[in-house]
């Protein structure tokens, strides 16, 4: 499994985040499933192709329970770019984890205790993290070739397919873990003018990890190291901080490339340039074989 992948599950993994994602998008805001309720479910299933074992893996799943009573599994699939087979994909997590339980169900049967099981609901929320809207395939019908005397004996079996982009100002509202701050910055990228809220990030280091994993941009792990040691004292990392350094980094970035290109053409000298940037020649030198590097 790559880095960026890793990333991607991290933040969510964590269970005030996860929860905060199921209470924003299913009640409303309401913080009807707690923490506590929230244990880990395996992300990984199997299935056998050509007589050899094959695995398939969620993002992040975790069971929902009341007074030891299962009530859901919930699952989380990141996509930073549209899937057209995601349908399919959705399919076959969820029909592996209905597998599973008939599997308990079963067992529980000829168990001399004879623990009565009882079937619970799986439901998968598909996060689409690209700040463009999702222009595939929604649902099964839409991805298979289908005759049309065959379509009403084939069950369909939709996406809860989630567009962060599409999110109304009163929907992001709902969210108070970090997972707004990812709302906030995915729109913030898509419009300047967005306003990202003035909230403490209670996991600044995977939240800058996942930032890095979207955008592809290490700065986002130097600036949270910053700020780290800035607000020791002052209770933690806010978003506001991050994202104006981010900025701001972004725009020396881009005056940097600039200049460079300027020197490349002949048109400034390295002492003209570092000048115009107030650095010294060495730490201008050293500031674009960053730049280089990255």
């Amino acid at each position: 499994m790559g880095q960026k992948d890793i990333a991607e599950k991290t933040l969510e993994a964590y269970n005030d985040v996860f929860a905060d994602i199921v209470n924003g998008f299913v009640f409303k805001g309401k913080k009807v499933v707690k923490e506590n309720d929230l244990t880990d479910e395996s992300n990984i299933s199997t299935f056998r192709k050509s007589k050899k074992i094959h695995q398939q893996e969620r993002d992040v799943s975790k069971i929902w329970k009341k007074n030891n009573i299962r009530i859901a599994l919930w699952g989380i699939e990141n996509q930073t770019k549209p899937d057209p087979y995601m349908p399919l994909r959705v399919i076959a997590y969820d029909g592996a984890s209905y597998k599973r339980q008939l599997v308990d169900i079963k067992r529980s049967e000829n168990s001399k205790d004879k623990i009565k099981i009882q079937p619970y609901p799986v439901i998968t929320f598909v996060l689409c993290l690209d700040g463009k809207p999702w222009n595939t395939n929604k649902n099964l019908l839409e991805t298979v070739k289908i005759i049309p005397e065959l379509k009403p004996f084939v069950n369909d079996y939709g996406l809860n397919l989630i567009e962060i982009i599409g999110l109304s100002d009163n929907e992001v509202k709902r969210f108070k873990s970090d997972f707004r701050s990812l709302i906030e910055f995915i729109k913030k990228r898509k419009d300047v003018t967005y306003k990202v809220t003035s909230r403490k990030l209670d996991h600044p280091y995977e939240f800058a990890q996942l930032i890095y994993a979207l955008t592809d941009d290490e700065r986002s792990l130097e600036i949270v190291d910053e700020l780290i040691d800035e607000n020791e004292e002052r209770g933690g990392v806010d978003m506001c901080d991050f994202y104006d350094k981010l900025e701001a980094k972004g725009k020396v970035k881009g005056q940097l490339e600039l200049l460079t290109s300027l020197i490349n053409k002949g048109l400034l000298t390295i002492k003209q340039a570092a000048k115009e940037m107030g650095m010294t020649v060495a730490k201008f030198k050293a500031a674009t074989k960053d730049l280089a590097t990255n």
